[in-house]
């Protein structure tokens, strides 16, 4: 990704003339996002072991 907006995106100048990591941390966001929406909730029992141990 970093590549691609270095050598084929930013020498459009102007508005994409931003540093590399940006766009690629952006994208990332979004793919965190929709991953997290697709995937299932954890089941009952992890979810009170992870409360146990933050009450702790």
């Amino acid at each position: 990704m970093i590549f691609v907006w270095k050598y084929l995106v930013r020498p459009l100048g102007g508005a994409w003339n931003i540093y590399e990591l940006l766009p690629a941390f952006l994208v990332a966001c979004v793919f965190i996002i929709v991953v997290s929406l697709a995937t299932a909730e954890p089941n009952k029992e992890i979810v009170d072991t992870f409360n146990d141990v933050k009450a702790m």
